[in-house]
């Protein structure tokens, strides 16, 4: 090969090796953005489709009910206290005597769904039919 034919050859070779940088940079940023989509994806998906033991899924439970509404699940009045601590029901957690450091409530009376309740409701979309609830109306507030 002659030097002209070489220096054609190596100038070919350069643009080349740029092209394939310069598709490997966009391949990278592509990968880049795709995983912060997935990250995106996977935090919407938990928030719409949450699991049947989640706050939010006793909350959208709730709405089919009528008040007040008695709660004596052990799991359920825990869901009670996280959803009245955010504000998105209002509820009495009735106490315990203390029999221990710490004694978890028998029962919970739920009074309402509050506005911002409401407004998370509306917010979730395509959530699975509800199961059955354990939910029930003591006699004295029938």
């Amino acid at each position: 090969m002659n030097d002209w034919a070489h220096s054609v050859a190596s100038t070919d070779l350069g643009r080349r090796i740029a092209a394939i940088n310069a598709a490997v940079r966009e391949l990278s940023e592509e990968a880049e953005r795709l995983r912060e989509e997935a990250r995106r994806l996977r935090a919407l998906h938990a928030r719409v489709h949450l699991g049947s033991r989640m706050p939010l899924w006793f909350l959208m439970r709730l709405q089919h009910e009528n008040f007040p509404v008695r709660v004596a699940e052990p799991g359920e009045i825990r869901y009670v206290s996280v959803l009245t601590a955010t504000g998105l029901i209002e509820a009495e957690i009735d106490p315990l005597e203390a029999t221990a450091p710490y004694a978890a409530s028998q029962l919970a009376t739920v009074i309402r769904i509050t506005e911002h309740g409401r407004a998370e409701i509306a917010r979730i979309e395509d959530m699975p039919k509800p199961a059955a609830t354990s939910m029930q109306m003591g006699r004295e507030l029938r």
